[in-house]
C-alpha cells in the first residue's frame, strides 16, 4: 500500500513542474549545474555537491534547469514516502499497518510537502534523506548497520545541511547506548514486550566516537572535493563568511528579533503555515495535542524517539532560521502528521481513520491546487523582466532603473539568469535603505529626462513621494500564498515614470513610512523648510496641500512658495487642515523642466504635510474633515485610513476641462469614485450603511456586509463628497489594554480615488 501511495504522489506531480526559476535558491542551484563555483554562488555555500551532482546527472536527460532540478524534488518527495512510511513503522512497531499508512497519507498529502516537492529546490531531497538515516538508525540491530547510518547522514549533508540537525542527535544517543532502552521499546509499539538493557554497561555498539567517525567520513567524501575545487581553504572559507554575514544583515529570526510578536510570527510559520489553511490547521493541531497525550500515556518510548529526532531541529528552525521563509518547516510535518494520527486513534471504532482520510483529502486538494498555479505561469521576477525587454524593443529613449532596496539586492540573481536576454539600461540608481525615491530626485535634478522604471515591493510605499501612474503588477497566483513564504525575490510592481508632474525630497509625510523616515532623520517642518519640485507643466493648474498640525496650542503659518514666488501663506490651527492653490503659468528656462516647491513652518512645529499632489490636467482628490490619518501594517503593507460618522473628500478639476451644463453621470470622461473598504462586520455584528452624497444628492446608498469595491459615478462634480456611516467605535472602549484613542471609527478605507468613466 505504501508503494501505491508513492506512485501515485509522482503521478499527481510530473505534470506540474514548474515554468521558470522561482528563488535565489534555485537561481543559485541552477547556475550550479550549469556552472558549478561556491565562491560566485553557484549554488550559495555550503555548496550542496551531493545534489548539484544528481541535478546534473538529471539534466543530462532534461535540458531545462528548472525541471530538472524540480524532477529531483518530486522524485525524491515519492521515496521520502516510503522513508516516512519505514520511521512510522519503526516508531508503531508494526502493530498497527493499516493507521501507520494513515499517518503517512496525512504527511505526505501536507500542503507544504506537497507543494515543495515541485520546487526546484533541495529541501525535499534533503528531508528524505534525513528521514531514511532516522529509519534506518531506530532500526539498526548491529554496529555495522549503525555505522552505514552514520556514514549515510554525513553523506546526505552534502544534499542539505539542515540533515545533520535531524540525524546526528539520533546517532549520538544510539552510539553512546545512553538511549538503547528506549529506541528498543519505540519499535516494540504500545503493548510489545520491552527489551530489558542493563544500564550499567556502556551499550550494546561500544564507544559512539564510531558512528561519529562513520558520519565524519560521510561528510568528508563531499566536503574535502568541495574545498578542492572551490579554490582551497581560504578561498572555501571566506565564501562561507560571505554567506553568514549576508543571511544575519537579511533575514529576521527569534535568535536576533525576539518581541512578543516575533515569537508568534514564529511559531505561525512552524506550526500552521505547513497547512497552508487555518481550518485544516486547527483541525490537525488539536489532533496533535491528542496525539502528545496519547504517546506520554502508552508509548512513551516513541515519544521520546520523536523528540530526539525532531526537536533540536525545531529549536535550530526557530531560532536561527529565517521565521517568514515556510519551506524550513518542512521537516516538521512528519511529527506532526503522526502525532495527528495517533490523536485520531483516541476516536472509537473507524471514526479516526474516516477523519484521517477527510484530513488527507482536504490537504491534497489545498497542495493540488497551488502546485496547479504555481505551474501555469513563471515566476513574478521572470514575468517582470520579460515585459520590459518587451517594451524596450519599442521604446523611444533607454531607460534607467530604479529599485527598492530589497528588489535591487534580490534581481541580481534572476538578471544574472537571463543574461543577453535582459533589456538595456541606461543606469540603475542607488538603493539607499528607507531613501530610494531620494536618487530618483537627483537624478531628474541633475537634468536627467530619461524614463525611469520603478521597480517596487507593493509592501513599501517610497513609489508615493513622486507623482506616478498606475503599475504593472506581478503576483504569485497561488490561491494559498503562504506556501511560497519567504520567496525572494516575491511579489513586485512595476512603474514607468516618463515625467512626473511632481516629486519631493526629505522630510515628508504623505505615507506613514516616509513620516517615519522623516522623524528618525529629524527632517520635516519641526526641523526647517522641506522641498519639493514641480513639472512646469502644471502651471496654470490647482496646487494641493494637507496634513496635521499636532500641536496642541501653537498655530504656526504655513508658507509655500513655488518657483521662488509666494503662493499660500495660512494660520494652521491644531488638527487636520487641507488646501488648493491655483498656480499661474510657470515661466522658466527652456532648459528647466522642475521648479522648487519649498513648504515652511513659521516657527518651526510638529506639522506633518501628508497630502501634496499638482496638477494641470488631472482632478485632484483631498481628504478633509471626518477622516483620520493615514496608517499601514508593516508586515502586509495594506494601507488604510479610518472614516469617521461623516467625512468630506474635496474634488477639484481644471474648470477649463469642465463642459457647462447638466452632465449626464455615465458619459465618457465622466468622474468615478473609486473606494476599497473592509466589512464592517469586523467590528459590528451587523452591516453598516454608506451614503455618499454631492451637492445635496445621494450617488450612492448601501448595506455593506461584507469587503467592498464599488465604483461611483460623480459626473463632473466639484467641491465636497460627503461619506456617512451609520455605526461607529472607539477603540478605547472596545480595547482589552488601556488607551486612551477615544476617536470615533466607522469605515476602514482602503482606498479612494478618482477615476475617469470609460
Amino acid at each position: 500500500m505504501i508503494v501505491v501511495l508513492a506512485v501515485v504522489f509522482l503521478a499527481l506531480h510530473l505534470p506540474y513542474l514548474p515554468a521558470s526559476l522561482e528563488d535565489l535558491d534555485s537561481i543559485n542551484f541552477a547556475l550550479g549545474v550549469r556552472d558549478f563555483d561556491v565562491t560566485r554562488h553557484q549554488p550559495h555555500p555550503p555548496g550542496y555537491p551531493v545534489f548539484i551532482l544528481i541535478a546534473k546527472a538529471v539534466h543530462v536527460l532534461v535540458p531545462d534547469e528548472a525541471r530538472a532540478l524540480s524532477l529531483v524534488g518530486v522524485t525524491t518527495g515519492a521515496l521520502g514516502v516510503l522513508a516516512i512510511a519505514a520511521l512510522f513503522r519503526r516508531l508503531d512497531g508494526g502493530a498497527t499497518p493499516r493507521w501507520t499508512v494513515a499517518a503517512v497519507a496525512v504527511a505526505m498529502t501536507t500542503p507544504l510537502y506537497w507543494f515543495t516537492a515541485v520546487r526546484p529546490l533541495s529541501d525535499m531531497s534533503g528531508l528524505a534523506a534525513a528521514v531514511a538515516v532516522q529509519a534506518m538508525t531506530i532500526g539498526a540491530a548491529s554496529a555495522r548497520v549503525l555505522w552505514i547510518a552514520g556514514f549515510c547522514a554525513g553523506l546526505g549533508a552534502g544534499l542539505r545541511s539542515q540533515v545533520v540537525w535531524l540525524t546526528l542527535p539520533l546517532l549520538i544517543l544510539k552510539g553512546l547506548g545512553a538511549g538503547s532502552w528506549w529506541l528498543s521499546n519505540a519499535t516494540a509499539g504500545p503493548k510489545g514486550p520491552a527489551r530489558q538493557v542493563d544500564a550499567r554497561r556502556p551499550g550494546p555498539f561500544g564507544p559512539g566516537f564510531a558512528v561519529l567517525a562513520a558520519f565524519l567520513v560521510g561528510i568528508a567524501v563531499w566536503f574535502i572535493p568541495l574545498v578542492i575545487v572551490t579554490g582551497g581553504p581560504t578561498a572555501y572559507w571566506r565564501a562561507l563568511m560571505n554567506q553568514g554575514a549576508e543571511d544575519l544583515g537579511n533575514i529576521q529570526m527569534l535568535w536576533t528579533m525576539h518581541r512578543v510578536s516575533d515569537v508568534r510570527d514564529a511559531l505561525y510559520y512552524a506550526f500552521v503555515s505547513p497547512w497552508a489553511a487555518w481550518p485544516l490547521a486547527a483541525a490537525v493541531l488539536a489532533c496533535v495535542v491528542l496525539g502528545l497525550w496519547r504517546l506520554a500515556r502508552l508509548q512513551r518510548s516513541a515519544l521520546f524517539v520523536l523528540t530526539i529526532a525532531f526537536g533540536p531541529y525545531l529549536l535550530f528552525d526557530l531560532l536561527f532560521q529565517e521565521t517568514f521563509t515556510t519551506r524550513y518547516a518542512l521537516p516538521l510535518v512528519v511529527p506532526l502528521a503522526y502525532l495527528a494520527v495517533m490523536g485520531l486513534r483516541l476516536v472509537p471504532r473507524d471514526l479516526g481513520l474516516a477523519a484521517t482520510g477527510a484530513i488527507a483529502m482536504f490537504s491534497a486538494h489545498v497542495g493540488g491546487t497551488s502546485i496547479a498555479a504555481y505551474s501555469r505561469a513563471p515566476a513574478p521576477a521572470f514575468r517582470l523582466l520579460s515585459a520590459m525587454q518587451t517594451t524596450a524593443r519599442s521604446a523611444p529613449a533607454v531607460p534607467v532603473l530604479a529599485m527598492d532596496r530589497r528588489q535591487s539586492f534580490d534581481l541580481r540573481r534572476p538578471i544574472k539568469w537571463v543574461g543577453d536576454a535582459m533589456p538595456r539600461i541606461a543606469a540603475v540608481l542607488p538603493s539607499p535603505a528607507q531613501h530610494e525615491w531620494l536618487e530618483a530626485a537627483k537624478y531628474w535634478n541633475r537634468g536627467g529626462r530619461a524614463p525611469v522604471w520603478f521597480v517596487v515591493d507593493p509592501m513599501r510605499a517610497s513609489i508615493d513621494l513622486v507623482q506616478h501612474g498606475e503599475p504593472e503588477r506581478f503576483r504569485w497566483p497561488l490561491p494559498y500564498p503562504v506556501l511560497l513564504g519567504g520567496v525572494r525575490p516575491n511579489e513586485m510592481d512595476w512603474y514607468r515614470v516618463d515625467s512626473p508632474e511632481w516629486y519631493v525630497g526629505e522630510g515628508w509625510a504623505l505615507t506613514p513610512e516616509s513620516a517615519g523616515v522623516a522623524d528618525a532623520d529629524h527632517r520635516g517642518l519641526a526641523h526647517g523648510t522641506i522641498g519639493g519640485w514641480a513639472n512646469v507643466s502644471t502651471g496654470g493648474g490647482t496646487l494641493m496641500i494637507g496634513g496635521r498640525n499636532f500641536e496642541p496650542t501653537l498655530r504656526p503659518r504655513l508658507s509655500v512658495n513655488v518657483a521662488g514666488q509666494p503662493r499660500l501663506d495660512i494660520q494652521v490651527a491644531p488638527g487636520a487642515f487641507l488646501q488648493f492653490v491655483s498656480l499661474p503659468f510657470l515661466e522658466t528656462d527652456r532648459r528647466v523642466s522642475y521648479v522648487a516647491v519649498e513648504v515652511t513652518a513659521t516657527p518651526r512645529s510638529r506639522l506633518a504635510i501628508e497630502q501634496f499632489d499638482v496638477s494641470a490636467n488631472r482632478p485632484l482628490l483631498g481628504f478633509g474633515d471626518g477622516w483620520h490619518e493615514p496608517e499601514f501594517d508593516p508586515r502586509t503593507g495594506q494601507r488604510w485610513r479610518w472614516l469617521s460618522e461623516r467625512g468630506e473628500l474635496r474634488v477639484q478639476a481644471d474648470p477649463v476641462a469642465l463642459p457647462p451644463g447638466a452632465i449626464r453621470l455615465d458619459a465618457p470622461g465622466a468622474l468615478v469614485l473609486h473606494v476599497e473598504g473592509e466589512s464592517p462586520r469586523k467590528y459590528f455584528p451587523r452591516g453598516s450603511r454608506l451614503v455618499v452624497r454631492s451637492a445635496d444628492r445621494a450617488l450612492f446608498d448601501e448595506v455593506l456586509a461584507s469587503d467592498f469595491s464599488r465604483d461611483i459615478p460623480l459626473g463632473y462634480a466639484r467641491g465636497a463628497i460627503v461619506l456617512e456611516t451609520d455605526q461607529v467605535f472607539a477603540p478605547a472602549d472596545r480595547s482589552w489594554r488601556r488607551s486612551a484613542d477615544r476617536r470615533h471609527l466607522g469605515l476602514r478605507i482602503f482606498r479612494a480615488e478618482l477615476r475617469t468613466q470609460n
